[in-house]
């Protein structure tokens, strides 16, 4: 085996052992959907005329 095969495998075995976290692919789609409705709820508040 070559030195860039050998990396590859690292490489891929790195991040497959991150998508086999369930608890770490829960947190990450909690922070990604609750930074979304955030961002989006200021959007409409400023969005909203002022009372008169």
């Amino acid at each position: 085996m070559s030195t860039s095969e050998n990396e590859e495998e690292k490489t891929a075995f790195k991040w497959q052992s991150i998508f086999d976290n369930i608890w770490l692919l829960f947190l990450v789609s909690l922070l990604i959907s609750g930074l979304i409705y955030n961002v989006w709820g200021i959007i409409d508040l400023m969005n909203v005329p002022p009372a008169p």
